[in-house]
This record gives C-alpha cells, sequence and structure tokens, in this order.
C-alpha cells in the first residue's frame, strides 16, 4: 500500500472505536523489544490497527495471529503481504480466547488496547488463560496502568494489581509520550506485561477472586476493621490498622479463605 493511500486511509478511519495509531518508530522498538519475543513464539495481537507492532512482530515470531474488529483495517492487514500472519476479523472479547490459545499454541498475547476497554481485556485474558500461554504484553493508557502497576515509588496496592498477580509476575515498562501516537491523543500511555505462574482451575474462580477484591477495595481509604470482625484480624495476624491498598496478596487470600475457605 502507498503512503498517500495509508495516510487518507488514516484520516477517513473512523473514531467511534476509540482506536489512536503508534507511529513513533523508537517507541514501536523499544516496546517490542520489551515483549521479548524469539522465533518459537506464536503471538497474538489483539487489535493491530495499520500494523505498526505487527510487521516487526512478525519479524521476529514463529506465526502471529491479529484479531481486529474493524473491517476496514483487518483488510488493511491483510494486504500488506507479511509472512506467517493470519488475520481474523473478530471482537476480542466475543472470542473464544481459551480455545485459539489450545488450538493455535498461543505463546504470547500483544497489544495496545483502548482505555474504555483495557478492563474487560484483561479480565478475559485472566478468566481464559491456558497453556501455553506464557505472558501478555500491553499498552494502555497511564491513567489505568497506574490503576495496575503501581509507578513512581508508589507501594500502594489496587484491585487490579492483586487480580493479576494471583496469577502472574507483572513488570513494569515505561512512558509512551501521547505524540508517538496518531491522532494525538489526549494523555500518555504506559507498557507493561505479566508472566503466568499458574492458571486458574476454570473463570468462576477468577470471578469469584474478583468479587471478592472488588468488596475490599470499594473504600480503598477506609481502614479493613470497617470489613472485617476484630477477632478475624488478630486470628490472621493481620493489622487493623491497615487499608485495602496496604495488604499484600497473602494476606488477602487468608482473607479469603477465613470467610469462604477455597
Amino acid at each position: 500500500m502507498s503512503d498517500s493511500y495509508s495516510q487518507a486511509f488514516m484520516k477517513n478511519k473512523k473514531a467511534s472505536l476509540g482506536q489512536n495509531f503508534l507511529r513513533d518508530k523508537q517507541t514501536i522498538n523499544k516496546f517490542i523489544e520489551f515483549c521479548q519475543i524469539d522465533s518459537k513464539d506464536i503471538i497474538l495481537e489483539i487489535g493491530p490497527g495499520k500494523g505498526a507492532l505487527t510487521k516487526l512482530i512478525t519479524n521476529k515470531a514463529k506465526r502471529v495471529i491479529c484479531i481486529e474488529l474493524d473491517t476496514k483495517l483487518a483488510n488493511y492487514i491483510k494486504l500488506r503481504g507479511w509472512r506467517n500472519i493470519k488475520v481474523i476479523n473478530n471482537d476480542f472479547l466475543k472470542l473464544d480466547l481459551k480455545d485459539t490459545i489450545q488450538k493455535k499454541s498461543v505463546t504470547k498475547i500483544i497489544g495496545a488496547i483502548p482505555y474504555y476497554i483495557s478492563s474487560p481485556i484483561i479480565h478475559k485474558i485472566l478468566q481464559e488463560a491456558v497453556p501455553p500461554l506464557r505472558e501478555v504484553c500491553l499498552i494502555t493508557q497511564k491513567e489505568f496502568a497506574e490503576k495496575v502497576i503501581p509507578l513512581k515509588g508508589n507501594k500502594k496496592r489496587s484491585y487490579f494489581t492483586n487480580l493479576i498477580e494471583l496469577y502472574a509476575n507483572l513488570t513494569t515498562g515505561g512512558t509512551i509520550n501521547k505524540k508517538a501516537f496518531y491522532p494525538i491523543p489526549k494523555v500518555d500511555s504506559f507498557y507493561f506485561k505479566f508472566k503466568f505462574k499458574k492458571y486458574p482451575k476454570n473463570e468462576m474462580e477468577v470471578k469469584k477472586w474478583s468479587v471478592f477484591l472488588h468488596h475490599i477495595f470499594k473504600n480503598p481509604r477506609k481502614k479493613i476493621n470497617k470489613k472485617f470482625k476484630k477477632e478475624v484480624l488478630e486470628t490472621l495476624g493481620i493489622s487493623e490498622n491497615l487499608r485495602p491498598q496496604n495488604l499484600s496478596i497473602e494476606e488477602i487470600k487468608k482473607l479469603k479463605y477465613n470467610l469462604y475457605h477455597d
């Protein structure tokens, strides 16, 4: 595709899907390096857009499966003629992810995802994660990333930190200046990744963990003695003066087991 066609396509792209296209080459290379893709990896890319990441991924991975909701963008990627690539014109949130991971032997999920569906995407990945999926590398708005992974020396843990870390180890990446995207969004982005250390038994296990975390973090500034009996906290060796954001994941697991024995 010619550069003139590419530019015209971007100008005519519907804004309804909330997409901003990553275009800064230095940023793209830095993120791809962070993903640590090798020649044995089979990558599932969420929303490839114009393929800024896809092109480099295909040069490193064994195979790339692109899930793109927008039909025009899906066709755009297909016409590029890149090797070892399959484009699926579908909504990632409606995809049978577990089946796709198993049948296609997906080892990594990569994507620059919109703010408004960042939460559903992460929940879906955790709920349907199975081997051989090992790692997930994402670019999100920085505001959302700060809910997932504590930044700038912040030791406060959130709902999302604990949701993910029951199953995976989080790794901080870095900030992406908003000017690296087109159209230029109002805020900066951030990239991070998580590597699975175990997999959920089923979707319900993740949903139960999510419900319990929501219960704890509903009023994150209130001390936990407002939610749990003093005797329970004393028995578990957890200070009643702590706030949810100061609890370790091990302490939260103790509280959950004490209440539900699972």
